[in-house]
């Protein structure tokens, strides 16, 4: 259109064109900007419907120990038992005032411990409690072990864990009951990552997971676990 203005003659007044050819070039403009508006909104809202049912089937594969891909690929033996749920506690104060509840629940296979990490991602500050951020990339981790009968093999971190929901993040160690002297103590973290996210609970931002801006990490060390021989019998 500009270019078309640059072609007319020059003693042709700019005047006796805006009602003719500028006036509906301004407004078919508004109509692109809002139809492209209104696109953009409609494709966002289909993806965050798919992310969604993603999330869900996701939460859903990893919510017990015989739905977890990762760990019927493996040899765990024979399930022995499984303790009671634990609530795990920090060896200091949260350095996130996002930290999630978590239950720890032992369970305990003729050559492994699974360590299954219930979170719930609703805030564990009375201060916060309003304020729930999505969380990713939340895992489970065995930092280490005092005793070598007891050794990580393999962790199953949560991709996604949306405001007030609840998964499981799973941690493997591969045991050697016989070895096991008295008791050992595993040093645990639960490691994740805050989004910033909108009033809907959608993310801020759309970057590549760690790229600058895509959130914050935090790892926050949990009071060691005891884990006893006599628990494999």
């Amino acid at each position: 259109k500009s270019a078309a203005l640059r072609l007319l003659p020059k003693n042709v007044p700019l005047s006796e064109m805006t009602r003719p050819f500028l006036i509906p070039a301004v407004v078919e403009n508004q109509s692109q900007v809002r139809r492209l508006s209104v696109a953009s909104a409609l494709l966002r809202s289909r993806y965050m419907q798919l992310k969604k049912k993603l999330t869900e089937a996701q939460l859903k594969s990893q919510a017990s120990l015989h739905t977890v891909p990762a760990l019927q690929k493996l040899n765990l033996g024979e399930h022995l038992h499984s303790s009671k749920p634990t609530k795990a506690r920090l060896v200091h104060p949260a350095s996130s005032p996002n930290f999630p509840e978590v239950m720890l629940v032992k369970h305990f296979f003729s050559r492994h411990l699974v360590i299954q990490a219930q979170v719930m991602n609703v805030n564990s500050s009375q201060a916060y409690q309003d304020d729930v951020r999505t969380l990713t990339d939340v895992a489970f981790v065995v930092a280490e072990s005092s005793d070598e009968a007891l050794l990580p093999t393999l962790q199953v971190p949560l991709k996604t864990l949306p405001p007030r929901a609840t998964g499981s993040a799973w941690c493997v160690l591969a045991a050697s009951p016989q070895r096991l002297d008295g008791t050992a103590f595993l040093a645990s973290e639960l490691r994740f990552t805050v989004l910033e996210v909108d009033a809907a609970g959608a993310p801020l931002t759309f970057v590549e997971a760690n790229a600058p801006g895509y959130g914050r990490p935090f790892v926050e060390e949990l009071q060691d676990l005891e884990i006893r021989h006599t628990e494999f019998s």
